[in-house]
């Protein structure tokens, strides 16, 4: 009879050398998708409001910042592009977003992870 002793010990470290990445990546990648799709609906929703007043103005800004503080995102760390600066009725305006997500996943890697938002909508403020 073969001695069997040290065998489960030993599956199971290789499986948990498998598993924990695994899980961890699916974690981490959820939370940046997350993040991506709460910082693409504020695009949105800026790039409306652009459209809305006419162009990049404080308060596009602040209504921007306001939703990403909302969703758990520091608005120090992400940069705005409204351009242009005046719009005039039916004219575009876009709104680009952009941030980095830090991800670590054990026993693999660590990196950081552009994310990238755009939007553009219409003004609406006949000039």
């Amino acid at each position: 009879m073969r001695e069997d002793r040290g065998l489960a010990t030993l599956e199971m470290t290789l499986v948990l050398t498998i598993l924990v990445p695994l899980l961890f990546s699916i974690l981490e990648f959820g939370a940046a998708l997350e993040r991506w799709l709460a910082q693409d609906a504020a695009t949105v929703q800026a790039a409306r409001f652009a459209g809305e007043v006419g162009g990049d103005t404080p308060e596009v800004r602040g209504l921007l910042a306001e939703q990403m503080r909302a969703s758990g995102v520091d608005p120090a760390t992400v940069t705005i592009e409204i351009a242009p600066a005046r719009v005039g009725w039916r004219e575009p305006v876009r709104v680009s977003v952009a941030s980095e997500y830090r991800i670590a996943i054990p026993f693999l890697f660590s990196t950081t992870l552009p994310l990238r938002s755009s939007a553009i909508s219409r003004g609406e403020v006949n000039r």
